[in-house]
């Protein structure tokens, strides 16, 4: 499973070379509750062992002859890609789709069970509890520090000397099979910036020197294990703006299983 090759199996008692090709992941709430109008509490059917009928509409049960995993109730996915959610915090599940006994001309229905919660930072990648301590650092900047981080920008790499680490970031995800993990992370930090300045009834506007300065620190955060040197050439506007994203506290939600 490309890009995903960086979490402690062990706390899932799942080898990951191994999964049933009916396993993958769902996100919820912290709490295991579904999001929007998915009202399923997750957690509590991993209690009891419940299995979780999928339904096309609310009281019609989905049918489909082959594994419905486009239809699995909202932001699940098969093992091979973590589903995305723009909601933070969330909560991470391995589940597994399983066919139920009662064939019909038009398929069969489908339940969802809950093999176990692993911790939410998996679905961040391999630098992932930081880039969850960068997210909740982001959701509560003051405005005077979202000032400050749009001037840190030129600070860091001035009009006459600009650096080319954004194209060589670019370049690398792509290479080492990164590229969706960056864009997930780039998509996260956008979010939260967005939600902090809605916070304090301003705007972020696209491509501004703030939104760059933390989208860079997003990408440094998908390579910094492949290349160090680059990734701190990144994180040189959020270093002066805000200090070192290392010593930034990791949020309680991200460690949850």
């Amino acid at each position: 499973m490309p890009g995903l090759g960086w979490e402690d199996w062990t706390a899932a008692k799942v080898d990951p070379d191994r999964l049933p090709t009916d396993w993958g992941w769902k996100v919820t709430r912290p709490s295991g509750r579904g999001f929007d109008d998915d009202p399923i509490d997750y957690a509590a059917c991993l209690r009891d062992r419940r299995s979780i009928l999928i339904e096309e509409t609310p009281g019609v049960p989905l049918r489909r002859r082959k594994q419905p995993w486009h239809r699995a109730a909202p932001h699940a996915s098969s093992a091979s890609y973590l589903p995305f959610t723009t909601e933070i915090p969330f909560g991470l599940w391995i589940m597994s789709l399983a066919p139920n006994d009662d064939e019909e001309h038009s398929g069969r229905t489908w339940g969802q069970r809950m093999w176990s919660q692993v911790p939410a930072w998996w679905a961040l990648g391999p630098q992932g509890r930081t880039a969850a301590a960068l997210l909740a650092r982001l959701e509560k900047l003051t405005w005077d520090e979202v000032l400050t981080l749009r001037r840190s920008y030129n600070k860091a790499w001035p009009t006459e000397r600009e650096d080319p680490a954004w194209y060589e970031a670019q370049d690398l995800a792509a290479s080492a099979s990164r590229a969706t993990l960056k864009n997930t992370l780039i998509k996260h930090t956008e979010t939260a910036l967005d939600r902090t300045a809605r916070s304090h009834s301003k705007r972020i506007r696209g491509f501004s020197d703030e939104q760059k300065a933390a989208c860079f620190a997003a990408a440094a955060l998908a390579i910094e294990d492949l290349s160090p040197s680059l990734a701190h050439r990144l994180l040189g506007p959020l270093r002066l703006a805000l200090g070192d994203v290392h010593t930034y506290p990791v949020p309680s939600w991200a460690h949850s299983q």
